[in-house]
């Protein structure tokens, strides 16, 4: 009976044994695993911001090398004496003052339209406009997938300006490239520092006065074009106006035509937009 209990302990204890081992090995092989997962997932965190990194400076290189293409400085409607930005021809008509080597830039890329300004911030790129909202999300002015894209205009908008509205799109950078410094504009004082928007098109410099900044969905009317001078237009002026998170002092009425710049934000599908009424 002694010799039975025996055996019986001994193989209990043979069994608690090997299941003490294996749990052992288990929870090596479980730490092992752990790390190497933590592991892979730093080389990976590491990888993608280096590659993060490298999207920005490539970016940043390729339009700081564009800039060679815009020759001079606008000039600030506030300092000039007629207060637009016209010179004369030698027949005595006026023109608008050009600034801007768009036949080289077109060069480069056949879609360009002008160029987008607001001296005193990182807001100087080109202006691109075609048939695919989605391509320029993601491709650099040179056509190089980059997730810093290019500043573009809303496809259904006319490339010329012409339209009462125009919507121009860019990212919001991390590193404030491309519209990245468009949401300062929720400060006053950021504006009062800032009010003017210049665009160079085919037939010179332009440019714009800021009269309203907000959020907005982008279910929400600064999305809308394809108005005529009427009472539904100002209507849209007046909305777009009231929706701003300051006074901007600036008034704009169915003789204005107006531009958004819009970019996205951390807030879900909400927008941060800022519109502008052109002075000349």
């Amino acid at each position: 009976m002694n010799l039975r209990n025996n055996r019986k302990k001994s193989r209990k204890s043979r069994s608690f044994s090997l299941n003490r081992r294996l749990k052992r090995r288990l929870i090596v092989l479980g730490e092992g695993l752990a790390l190497g997962l933590c592991v892979c997932l730093v080389i990976f965190c590491g990888w993608k911001l280096i590659s993060i990194i490298g999207e920005y400076g490539s970016g940043s290189k390729e339009y700081s090398q564009l800039e060679q293409y815009v020759l001079s400085e606008p000039l600030d409607p506030d300092e000039t004496d007629s207060g637009d930005n016209t010179g004369s021809t030698e027949d005595g008509d006026t023109e608008l003052l050009q600034r801007l080597d768009l036949a080289s830039l077109q060069e480069i890329n056949n879609e360009a339209i002008g160029w987008i300004e607001i001296t005193g911030t990182k807001i100087n790129y080109p202006l691109v406009h075609t048939t695919d909202n989605s391509w320029y999300l993601t491709h650099t002015f040179s056509g190089d997938e980059n997730s810093s894209g290019c500043i573009f205009v809303e496809t259904a908008n006319s490339a010329d300006f012409t339209d009462l509205h125009t919507i121009i799109y860019g990212h919001n950078m991390k590193n404030g490239s491309m519209f990245g410094t468009l949401k300062n504009y929720k400060k006053q004082g950021y504006y009062e520092n800032h009010p003017y928007i210049f665009i160079d098109l085919a037939d010179g410099t332009h440019c714009y006065q800021i009269f309203s900044c907000h959020e907005a969905e982008t279910s929400d009317i600064s999305y809308t074009i394809g108005y005529a001078q009427d009472d539904v237009y100002q209507a849209f002026l007046d909305e777009l106006t009231a929706s701003s998170l300051y006074d901007t002092g600036v008034s704009v009425s169915t003789s204005d035509s107006v531009i958004t710049l819009s970019t996205c934000t951390n807030n879900g599908t909400a927008r941060f937009v800022v519109h502008a009424k052109k002075l000349y």
